[in-house]
C-alpha cells in the first residue's frame, strides 16, 4: 500500500462543539492532496495543513464541470495506526465516476 505523507498544521484549532457542526462550514486542520499525470496516474498523496492551492485557469473543471466529488473517511485506531474507511469501494466509484466524466 502506498505511503501517505503527513505533514501536520503548526497551529492546530480547537476541535469544535457538536451542536456547532454543520457541513460546508466546519473545516478540518489539513487537506488530502494527490498528483495525476498520464504516464504515472494517481501518485504522490499526502496530508498536508489546510490552506489555498493553485489551480489553473484553463482547468476543465472552471470550462466544463468535468469535476468529481467523493469522500474519503480515515479514522485513528486504538493502536494509534491509521485506517482508511472502505478504500477499495472509494477507488470503485472514483473510477467509475471519471470514466462517466471520460477523464
Amino acid at each position: 500500500m502506498t505511503q501517505i505523507a503527513i505533514t501536520r498544521t503548526d497551529s492546530p484549532k480547537q476541535p469544535p462543539a457538536d451542536e456547532t457542526l454543520s457541513f460546508g462550514k466546519v473545516f478540518t486542520d489539513h487537506m488530502f492532496l494527490m498528483n495525476y499525470d498520464e504516464g504515472k496516474g494517481w501518485h504522490s498523496p499526502r496530508i498536508e495543513p489546510y490552506g489555498p492551492f493553485s489551480l489553473d485557469p484553463a482547468c476543465c473543471v472552471l470550462h466544463y464541470g468535468q469535476a468529481i466529488f467523493d469522500g474519503l473517511k480515515a479514522f485513528r485506531g486504538p493502536d494509534n495506526q491509521i485506517r482508511l474507511f472502505r478504500l477499495p469501494d472509494h477507488a470503485r466509484r472514483l473510477n467509475r465516476s471519471a470514466h462517466y466524466l471520460c477523464i
